[in-house]
């Protein structure tokens, strides 16, 4: 064989395989899809975000194994065929229908489908300015419920109170509501009326509560100071809550307070990047909050920062049943480590996380994939936050203006009253944790 062709084999031999390589690695990252992106996970009823690094999901169009749909094209085609109004007809519609009873059939009022529109209402909810009433809603018990009016809002001037019963909407029933089809007939422009027929524990018979829609502007964070006490009232875990804190935070070291009030009655949640930062002011790289899911990456631990300003401050924290998602988190965080008192009432009890998944035509996918646990593991979700001291607010004190709950908070920061508390609910926790351990049979 001339040298020419042996040079030649040998040539291809070498190149062959490296171009097939090469070939081969093109085409996996043709195949491999987009890079990551960052999606939403919802905490909390409709205005509570946080954003993470996920990988978004794979489109997939084929057929479930053993689904047979069936039974839905020969309804779908029943009905174009008989219904008399066949004007009435809406494909979008059609679809749209059949996959909110697809997601309804699940029974769990936080995983939802939302239309194109509802999730540009979503989006808005948490911007930070809308116009509507000014009120954080959720479904109870299949109740449409107000978890709590904002701070100053039409909902809140109007006498709208968190535990009420949302009846009605306009005079139209909400049986069965969703929460987003909920927030649409309430939110409108403003100026406009909404009339709300509410059932109130304790009233025999329904209000009638009418409120005019303005525009809402969050504010998160109001502080004052009050017998050299900062009282730091955070109406929810907004896009600009950590900004109005840290803004917040030399001011209220000039003013050397004795010892800080966090105030999170009817503060409905937020953004759980939000309740992390803040919590990194008071905890030193501490466990904030677990989650438990089904899927790889869904369960886990998340830790504070560290170098926090308010480290050593002498804390309280104020809960109601208003009190949810990132409030709980937060209130839990500093009740398992210790780190302060929590006063007022039980929280309200929303614990699971929403990833809020983007769909091709602008609708998305809520869906549950997780739930919150305490630092302790104690679950958040429809159980809430015990307070270590229990304090109501009455009728009475409501009509005379009192607040016994920030009147016990000020008279037990910084004192050895409230060090008394956390040691001793830290000594019963352990000799609990110490009894269950022994009650754990050895086998021999």
């Amino acid at each position: 064989m001339p040298n020419y062709e042996r040079n030649i084999r040998l040539i291809l031999f070498l190149i062959l395989p490296i171009l097939g390589f090469l070939l081969g690695w093109s085409l996996s990252q043709k195949n491999a899809g987009p890079p990551a992106v960052t999606v939403k996970i919802e905490e909390t009823k409709g205005a509570e975000v946080i954003e993470i690094p996920q990988i978004k999901p794979k489109k997939r169009n084929i057929k479930p194994k053993n689904v047979d749909l069936d039974i839905f094209w020969e309804t779908w085609n029943s009905m174009e065929e008989n219904f008399l109004h066949n004007e009435k007809l809406n494909v979008r519609e059609q679809i749209y229908g059949a996959t909110k009873g697809l997601i309804s059939s699940l029974k769990d009022p936080y995983t939802v489908f939302m239309t194109p529109e509802d999730t540009q209402k979503f989006e808005e909810s948490i911007s930070g300015e809308f116009e509507g009433i000014g009120a954080e809603i959720a479904i109870r018990n299949e109740q449409l419920v107000v978890v709590s009016p904002l701070k100053g809002s039409p909902a809140e001037l109007a006498g709208l109170r968190a535990g009420d019963v949302i009846f009605k909407i306009d005079n139209e029933p909400t049986i069965g509501i969703s929460v987003e089809e909920a927030v649409t007939r309430i939110r409108g422009p403003k100026g406009e009326k909404v009339a709300l027929t509410v059932l109130r524990n304790g009233e025999k018979n329904p209000i009638e509560i009418t409120i005019v829609r303005d525009n809402i502007i969050l504010k998160s964070v109001e502080w004052k100071m009050k017998d050299d006490v900062a009282v730091v009232t955070v109406s929810q875990f907004g896009t600009e809550m950590t900004r109005e804190f840290q803004e917040a935070i030399p001011e209220i070291l000039l003013q050397n307070p004795r010892g800080m009030i966090l105030d999170f009655r009817n503060d409905g949640g937020g953004l759980l990047d939000a309740c992390v930062k803040l919590a990194s002011e008071f905890l030193d790289q501490k466990v904030i909050v677990k989650t438990k899911g089904r899927n790889f990456g869904d369960s886990g631990e998340i830790m504070s920062g560290n170098s926090g300003a308010f480290l050593d401050m002498p804390l309280v924290v104020l809960i109601n049943k208003g009190s949810a998602s990132a409030s709980e988190i937060f209130a839990g965080s500093i009740q398992d480590h210790y780190r302060g008192v929590i006063l007022g009432e039980k929280s309200f009890g929303k614990g699971s996380v929403q990833n809020v998944i983007p769909l091709s035509d602008g609708s998305s996918l809520k869906v549950t994939i997780a739930e919150w646990l305490t630092p302790g593991g104690k679950s958040i979700n429809e159980v809430g936050i015990e307070p270590d001291e229990e304090i109501k607010i009455t009728e009475e004190d409501l009509s005379e203006g009192r607040d016994p709950v920030l009147d016990r908070a000020l008279d037990l920061v910084g004192t050895d009253e409230a060090k008394d508390i956390l040691e001793d609910k830290k000594m019963t926790e352990e000799e609990s944790s110490e009894s269950k351990k022994e009650e754990v049979p050895i086998t021999q």
